[in-house]
């Protein structure tokens, strides 16, 4: 396992990732002081698992990550990684495959650390077994830093051993047996205490297999109760499901008899609904037609009034025309006139000027008047046309308010008739409805007191539902408090034996001691002997350390009679070869009493002032501890004595020891509390607790038969509560079944009267709103004939206004045209005589258009004259077709209203079927509910029965079959059998039925601890066997280790010192498991003397010739040397070098050194500089 490389970052000054490489041979590492050469020994000793940071020079282990510099911050992690080469295989075996072995470390400011080999985490005790016995470790002879030399040399003979181990490898052999020896501690431990429970346990499973039987025996007739009452229970299923049977047979009857009987009366009252919409639709078509009558009135009065105003129209036409006729005659009158004047015209215009303005402006005034007069014959016509609509609109709403009004008085009629049987029927109904609400009040009341006593029974059954589960879990609380006692009295007892068989054997007294006790125990011996002085002493737990120092060994004197029973005893040792022994004599003689400084202020009291002495040995208690003082402490002991120096003994409550002379005896105080005071105390503290749990014991076990009792008593409370309720169940659904059949009938009789009521006054709303359609209808018609007079007065008035109005026109327009003549005149006088004549001649051609413009207006009345014409033919044969459509729709509506009639009889006859049919399906339905109530209550007992045994047994009775039933078997005999069964339970008394269970569990607890026990005998044998055989292997390869190491010592030393002699010798040459080592030498020219009287530079070369010669026995893979080589001189250095060339062919060295020739002598160097404050840097250099 050669050292092939060392990775570092973030370690002490090394802050960047820095890498060394080490080849075969020598290496050197060299660099000025403080720059970190020695950080590289540190990193190598923290890799391989160092866990002080003291030997890495530290306070903390956080000390070995780089802390930051003045150009670089602290880096929160340390890492370094050791790469060994294993290309030979020699490495450990779970690694001989791999070609390179890889160890690393992390370490992190927060305190977590990493562990791997080959890249996998691992733990500590991996990485320091890896290199175990291979030489090479933190604590090894591989790593030699500045220093070791020294403690090589002034190490103490065992420290030294240390060396020749690991050079033996042992050291994996001493590991391992210290496992082994903390193992067989553990194993001795775990025996005495599985030893103290198979003890308890044996004396606790006889009598829990007497409980066991009982409870078994408890078991078979609960078993035999059990099979009975579900014999029982199957038995009654049996019956409760043949009335079932039989009931719902006959339920299955009433309900298909119900079912027939509804049948018809649904059907009846399906026809009867069938009617009744029958004689809607048929007064719908009434309606209809009724109203189909009115708009064909409507019709033929519309038609009869535009008849009367198309001949109104064509009237007009008529005068129109004629007026059109007489305007052409004057026109072609004034023609011929315009003919003479244009010849008068053509020679007068010139004296017609001024009149021609004149006539301009005339004329533009008639022309004004004549669009004037247009606009309002517009106008008139526009008004006409309008008042003539609005009269055919009223003409129209009279006819339709006629019909309404004959149509409402007829309505009106009808609903009186239906409004006096729906009171008839309503009437009937109250009183039944009364009937049926106090019946139903009556079972109301009946059942809201069931139902109050339900529920204080259930309340009550919760209260005793809740009352046992309280008690119930006060039972398992008192239980596990039981339970509890149980294993601390168990625990108790257990220690309390384990230290009575400590006492009894006198474990941890002196051989001596302990034989003669013992012999007197067994064979009742020593008649003369009263005990021990442990025995008769007892102190306060305070003190209790001080008066086990002071006395120490006194502690197992033995107390005789007189001098005579220890001369006796002390021949009896003698005899046996069993120890030795010290006796005190019971009567001493006073020895001088010497004053105590009791009022000195370190003083707290005489210690034999604080103890307790068993009487009749006051007198050698008196004698051993009269002269001893108790202090506060050491140091106010040691001021004590300093000041005064006593003759007494001083003692701290610490157990320090002060004694006349000065001597002071302190330490460790474990071996004081673990004295046997302290035993005998913990015995009777031990007594104490056994005690009081023993009565607290007791008195919970009297609770838990209390709590017990109470559980049965609410149990019982609560098994006739549910039975209360049950009954209460059944009385109740009887009750809900005849209140809901009451009120089902109070539903129809409610709706019957509110479908009565809601006809009636629907019936009253009609009357009245048809009282008010009649009154309103009445007043419109009246209100219609008034404004039919007025229109007929404003549409005549509208006619004559117009025919003033055309009057007008034809007026205007005449002297319009007369005036454009004159001006056509007087222009074509004022100018030239052509154009006086082309105007006479345009107005001549006007006249012409006007004369053809009234013969095309006497062609378009000749056209609508005939439209109108073919109109009133058309109207008057419609008119015709109406009235006898009239007389139809006359005939049609008597025919329907004879109609309605007949099925309104056909509908009360139905209405009578329906009340003759309802008594017998009240009946009916009233059969049904009490089959329906005696099923129900049959159903929840069979119900209750299934719950109870489900509850009980935890069985199934629905799904258990019933054929091993005998045929003959009744209730009567198994209720019997039940009883018997029971009282015979009851006889037995308390039976704790978790014996059975607790029987086999310790049974099986004992089997089990007395296998371990087994197990534990062969463990401690084999783990003895183990040691015995590390001791041996530990003893021969240390000789054989030491006597070649020894061998090579003595060769080695004189060749490094030039002549001289040394060795090693051992301390203790019988015991190679811990004898020491000693190095004995003799440089040249002087004697034989120890190691520690050389000079400096000659014990670093006697602990180099050492180390040089564990390296020849066993060659280390690798060897660090930190500046070994500092204390020697230039010759001293030449064959130091020489040493390391020739080891260097079977191990590889690493040398920091600051000397030259070392330097010289390596193959590889390596220079550590600090290129800034802080930081460490590497430089290679290989040497040719």
């Amino acid at each position: 396992m050669r050292l092939r490389s060392l990775e570092m970052l973030g370690l002490k000054s090394f802050a960047e990732k820095m890498t060394l490489h080490f080849p075969p041979g020598i290496t050197a590492i060299v660099g000025p002081n403080g720059c970190g050469k020695s950080n590289i020994v540190d990193a190598l000793r923290w890799v391989m698992g160092e866990q002080s940071a003291r030997h890495l020079r530290g306070h903390m282990m956080e000390d070995v990550i780089f802390n930051g510099s003045e150009s670089l911050p602290p880096i929160g992690m340390a890492e370094v990684s050791l790469i060994l080469d294993n290309e030979d295989g020699r490495g450990p075996t779970e690694y001989s495959s791999f070609s390179e072995i890889m160890i690393t470390r992390r370490l992190f400011r927060s305190g977590d650390s990493e562990y791997e080999i080959n890249k996998v985490p691992c733990r500590l005790k991996d990485v320091i077994e890896l290199f175990l016995g291979t030489g090479v470790g933190n604590k090894a002879y591989s790593i030699v830093e500045q220093g070791r030399v020294d403690e090589l040399v002034n190490a103490k003979p065992d420290e030294r051993r240390a060396l020749i181990e690991e050079a033996a490898g042992t050291s994996k052999y001493k590991s391992r047996k210290q496992l082994a020896e903390r193992k067989l501690e553990r194993t001795q431990q775990n025996l005495l205490r599985v030893n103290d429970i198979v003890r308890e346990i044996e004396r606790q499973i006889r009598s829990m297999e007497l409980q066991a039987k009982k409870a078994e025996r408890y078991k078979g007739l609960k078993r035999d109760l059990k099979e009975k009452e579900i014999a029982w229970a199957i038995l009654r299923r049996k019956r409760l499901e043949g009335d079932i049977s039989r009931l719902d047979e006959k339920l299955r009857d009433v309900e298909d008899k119900l079912v027939q009987l509804l049948a018809t009366l649904n059907s009846k009252e399906a026809e009867g609904e069938s009617i009744r919409l029958t004689l809607f639709e048929t007064d719908k078509e009434i309606a209809s037609r009724q109203e189909a009558l009115y708009q064909q009135k409507i019709r033929i009065q519309t038609e009869d009034q535009s008849i009367a105003f198309y001949k109104r129209e064509r009237s007009g036409l008529d005068e129109t025309e004629k007026k059109a006729r007489s305007e052409i005659g004057l026109l072609r009158e004034k023609l011929q006139s315009l003919q003479g004047e244009i010849e008068e015209l053509t020679k007068a215009r010139e004296s017609f000027v001024q009149l021609s303005l004149f006539e301009e402006t005339y004329l533009k005034d008639k022309e004004s008047e004549l669009e004037k007069i247009r606009a309002q014959i517009r106008a008139a016509i526009s008004d006409l046309e309008a008042a003539r609509h609005s009269q055919i609109e009223i003409l129209n709403q009279a006819a339709h308010l006629r019909n309404d009004l004959a149509a409402a008085a007829k309505r009106r009629e009808e609903i009186c008739k239906e409004s006096d049987k729906n009171r008839r029927e309503a009437s009937e109904a109250t009183i039944s409805l009364e009937s049926w609400r106090v019946k139903e009040q009556q079972q109301q009341a009946i059942w809201e007191t069931c139902q109050a006593r339900a529920r204080e029974t259930a309340v009550e059954a919760a209260r005793a539902a809740e009352s046992v589960k309280e008690w119930s879990l006060r039972r398992e609380e008192q239980e596990r408090k039981i339970e509890e006692l149980k294993e601390k009295l168990q625990e108790s007892r257990s220690r309390l034996l384990s230290l009575e068989d400590l006492q009894k054997n006198y474990e941890g007294y002196q051989e001596g001691v302990r034989a003669i006790m013992l012999k007197r125990q067994r064979e009742a011996a020593f008649d003369g002997v009263h005990g021990l002085v442990a025995e008769v002493v007892e102190a306060p737990e305070a003190y209790e350390k001080a008066l086990t120092a002071v006395l120490g060994d006194r502690l197992q004197c033995i107390i005789v009679q007189s001098h005579d029973e220890g001369i006796e005893a002390i021949e009896y040792l003698k005899r046996e070869s069993s120890g030795r022994g010290s006796f005190v004599p019971r009567r001493l003689y006073r020895k001088e009493q010497r004053p105590l400084p009791l009022g000195e202020p370190e003083v707290v009291a005489s210690l034999l002032n604080m103890v307790s002495v068993k009487e009749g040995y006051g007198e050698i208690a008196e004698y051993l501890l009269s002269d001893v003082v108790l202090v506060r402490d050491l140091k106010s002991g040691l001021a004590l004595w300093n000041r005064n120096g006593f003759v007494n003994t001083l003692v701290t409550p610490e157990g320090e020891v002060i004694d006349p002379m000065g001597i002071v005896t302190g330490g460790s105080a474990e071996t004081l509390e673990g004295g046997l005071l302290a035993q005998r105390r913990r015995m009777k503290e031990l007594e104490a607790v056994i005690s009081e749990l023993q009565a607290e014991f007791h008195g919970e076990e009297r609770e838990f038969l209390s709590i017990k009792s109470r559980i049965s008593e609410s149990e019982a409370r609560r098994a006739a509560l549910l039975e209360e309720d049950h009954r209460l169940a059944l009385e109740r659904i009887r009750l809900e079944h005849e209140s809901l059949q009451a009120k089902q009938e109070i539903e129809r009789l409610e709706e019957t009267l509110r479908v009565l009521d809601q006809e009636h006054g629907d019936f009253l709303a009609t009357d009245s709103s048809l009282q008010e359609i009649i009154r309103d209808l009445e007043s419109k018609i009246e209100l219609n004939h008034r404004e039919k007079t007025e229109k007929e007065s404003i549409l005549t008035d509208k006619q004559e206004a117009l025919s003033q109005l055309e009057k007008e026109l034809s007026r205007i327009d005449a002297e319009a045209t007369e005036s454009r003549v004159r001006g056509a005149a007087l222009g074509e006088r004022k100018q030239h005589a052509h154009i006086n004549l082309e105007n006479r001649l345009r107005a001549q051609r006007e006249i012409h258009e006007q004369i053809r413009a009234r013969e095309s207006e006497i062609l378009q009345i000749a056209k609508r004259r005939d439209e109108l014409d073919a109109t009133i033919e058309q109207a008057s044969s419609s008119l015709e077709d109406g009235i006898k459509a009239l007389q139809d729709a006359e005939r049609g509506l008597e025919n329907e209203r004879a109609k309605y009639r007949e099925i309104s009889r056909q509908l009360a006859d139905i209405q009578e079927q329906v009340k003759e049919l309802r008594p017998a399906v009240d009946s009916a339905q009233q059969e049904k509910n009490q089959l329906q109530l005696l099923l129900s209550e049959k159903r929840l007992n069979l119900q209750h029965l299934f719950d109870t045994i489900r509850e009980k047994h935890e069985v199934d009775l629905q799904e258990t079959p019933a054929e091993a039933l005998d045929e003959n078997a009744s209730e009567e005999s198994f209720l019997a059998e039940i009883e018997e069964l029971r009282g015979r339970m009851e006889r037995m008394g308390e039976v704790n039925l978790a014996a059975i269970g607790e029987f086999e569990e310790l049974n099986t607890r004992y089997q089990f601890l007395s296998q371990q026990k087994q197990d534990l005998d062969r463990s401690v044998a084999d783990l003895q066997q183990t040691i015995a055989k590390l001791n041996r292997l530990c003893r021969l390869r240390f000789r054989e280790s030491f006597e070649e190491i020894n061998q090579k010592f003595q060769e080695i030393f004189p060749r490094m010192f030039r002549g001289g002699k040394a060795r090693l010798i051992l301390t203790d040459e019988n015991d190679y498991l811990e004898t020491g080592v000693e190095i004995v030498a003799q440089p040249p020219g002087k004697k034989l003397q120890s190691i520690t009287l050389l000079s400096g530079g000659e014990k670093a070369l006697t602990a180099v010739s050492l180390l040089f010669a564990i390296f020849l026995t066993k060659p280390s893979p690798f060897c660090f040397l930190d500046e070994v080589d500092a204390p020697l001189d230039d010759a001293n250095i030449d064959r130091f070098n020489e040493m390391i060339k020739e080891m260097s062919q079977t191990s590889q060295f690493i040398l920091i050194t600051h000397n030259k020739r070392t330097m010289q002598a390596a193959e590889v160097l390596y220079g550590i500089t600090m290129a800034e404050p802080g930081v460490s840097k590497v430089v290679s250099v290989k040497m040719s």
